[in-house]
């Protein structure tokens, strides 16, 4: 399986600044975070919990989700190294360090199995769907307990259709409106147009041929779109 490059999205000089502009962009960044732990709070059983985290890098579904959740672990595996760096900074020295792993690699080749959940947090757009994607779900299926949730958020869309195009223009304003710079919000929304986003439908369908069911919606905003699927 491929690796996956964000080269074309240049990091910011200072670690904190990332999670403000990644807050700027993403619409209800925020929530899609609440909304993701008080489903595994729901879903899984009390005590410890071994999550899986498929493009961790940065660290923030690690932070968001191990901070309150105590008795949580967590493996992350992310292929852009310098955002496995910046997960690590953010882990190092705090609590979160001792029952937290982040490695740089692919998916299908992270040797660990027997997950109780999985995240894939706006990462499985960025694998082509030229069979790609399909594997690259298959290969978080595999690693997953039978019946245990993934939580997946994507963009979504169809590109040139009109309602593609006027949900990334409003992505645009909202960015602005958030304190984005302006050039920097539209050079954002041209490098999302090469992204391999598809259609909700298409997603959906790709989870399902994946071995996922009980496929269930749990975020929209613009056009990103969360899921809760099941091993």
């Amino acid at each position: 399986m491929a690796a996956m490059k964000f080269q074309d999205q240049k990091l910011p000089e200072r670690d904190e600044d990332f999670v403000v502009r990644a807050d700027q962009f993403i619409p209800g960044r925020r929530a899609i975070f609440v909304i993701v732990e008080a489903s595994f709070q729901e879903l899984l059983p009390a005590g410890p919990a071994r999550i899986l985290v498929v493009g961790a890098g940065g660290g923030e579904e690690i932070v968001r989700l191990g901070e309150s959740n105590l008795s949580w672990s967590f493996v992350g595996v992310d292929t852009y190294e310098p955002m496995v760096e910046l997960a690590r900074r953010r882990i190092a020295g705090t609590p979160l360090a001792a029952r937290s792993q982040v490695h740089a690699k692919t998916i299908d080749s992270l040797e660990e199995a027997d997950f109780d959940a999985a995240t894939c947090i706006l990462t499985a757009h960025f694998v082509p769907d030229d069979g790609s994607k399909l594997a690259f779900l298959k290969a978080i299926r595999a690693r997953l307990k039978p019946g245990a949730p993934l939580a997946i958020v994507d963009g979504v869309g169809v590109s040139g259709e009109d309602e593609t195009e006027l949900l990334r223009r409003i992505w645009v304003r909202h960015a602005i409106r958030n304190g984005a710079d302006e050039v920097l919000a539209k050079s954002n929304a041209e490098i999302f147009k090469t992204v391999a986003v598809v259609s909700p439908e298409r997603e959906v369908e790709l989870l399902t041929n994946a071995g996922f069911d009980r496929v269930t919606p749990i975020f929209r905003g613009l056009a990103i779109k969360g899921w809760l699927a099941f091993a």
